[in-house]
């Protein structure tokens, strides 16, 4: 009988709104019992309650690549992160269906109690420069392997990094790792902090199929809140949803490039907003290829600049706001 049956999860795990059809492991950080009176009892009990395992594995790790290290690829295992600054870089290479949910999505945390990840305090980095030509210090998290699901994080990029980079390796800083892809990687309900020091939220980098981008905040980075390109394989089918994008200034929501190896991507409703002295350039930039299709559709785009896409492209239902000092617009039911 395996272990890890859902009676030993407690309230923590039992909240979600899917049975782990592998094993749980906790990141919990080495100051987290000082953020608040609520995260200080769900530290104290996790070690009783999830001793080392039979195989020798621990289940609670106070760093979060730790825990990550510890899952193995295609069981179905969860990284259950708890809050606090986490000064990391996270390589997820081989671990092929492994979530890690941060507290702002497990409820862990509550207020400010969030997982923040400052990849510019790690004590190793690395960086990469995107094909764009985008240059990083590094990303928080390097994810490298199939059906990653990423949720719940703050992602500072302060100091000239990025959110999060995910590919086949090949332009993501980790040297000599080109052999997977990142097919069905799945990124929801994060803030991507770029506060005019960030380079790029999320760098696409030839995934392969189904990635799926959905009710993030992307928020001022300088290169884009999105680029998307072909590394050691293309980038195909990613839908891009319910996201909001504020400005910085020169810089993209979303730049696709190469749209020749980057096919068919869905950009659905989806919110884009200049700031005070912040404009984007584009909300949404496809810059070269002709063959890619990229479909933009029932986007909100307030801001002056929309989108420049290409002539195989197509366009629907958008809607584009209005400059305007004098008058106010209520809706009615």
């Amino acid at each position: 009988m395996r272990d890890n049956q859902l009676s030993r999860y407690g309230a923590i795990a039992k909240s979600y709104p899917f049975l782990p059809t592998g094993k749980i492991f906790f990141a919990i950080h080495p100051s987290a019992e000082h953020v608040s009176s609520t995260a200080a009892g769900w530290v104290t009990d996790l070690e009783e309650q999830f001793p080392v395992d039979s195989d020798g594995f621990p289940r609670v790790f106070n760093t979060i690549q730790g825990a990550v290290d510890a899952t193995t690829t295609g069981r179905g295992d969860v990284v259950f992160v708890g809050p606090g600054k986490w000064k990391e870089e996270v390589k997820v290479i081989s671990k092929m269906g492994v979530k890690i949910l941060g507290p702002m999505y497990n409820g862990m945390g509550t207020g400010y109690d969030g997982a923040r990840l400052r990849p510019s305090d790690a004590s190793t980095h690395y960086a990469f420069t995107t094909k764009i030509g985008t240059a990083t210090n590094g990303a928080a998290f390097h994810v490298m392997s199939r059906g990653v699901e990423i949720a719940g994080f703050y992602l500072d990029g302060g100091g000239n990094y990025a959110g999060v980079y995910v590919g086949g390796g090949l332009n993501g800083g980790v040297t000599g790792y080109t052999t997977e892809n990142a097919s069905g990687f799945y990124c929801h309900d994060n803030f991507f902090r770029g506060g005019t020091e960030g380079t790029v939220g999320l760098y696409m980098n030839g995934p392969r199929f189904g990635c799926k981008i959905i009710e993030n905040y992307f928020e001022c980075w300088n290169g884009a809140g999105i680029e998307i390109d072909a590394g050691n394989a293309n980038t195909e089918n990613a839908l891009i949803k319910e996201n909001v994008f504020v400005a910085n200034s020169a810089d993209y929501g979303i730049h696709i490039y190469g749209e020749g190896n980057v096919k068919s991507t869905g950009i659905y409703k989806n919110f884009f907003q200049d700031g005070v002295g912040a404009a984007f350039t584009f909300g949404v930039l496809v810059d070269s290829g002709a063959t890619g299709v990229t479909s933009v559709g029932r986007n909100t785009f307030c801001c002056a600049n929309p989108m420049s896409i290409l002539v195989t492209d197509v366009h629907s239902g958008n809607t584009k706001g209005t400059l305007n000092a004098t008058e106010i617009y209520i809706d009615e039911d």
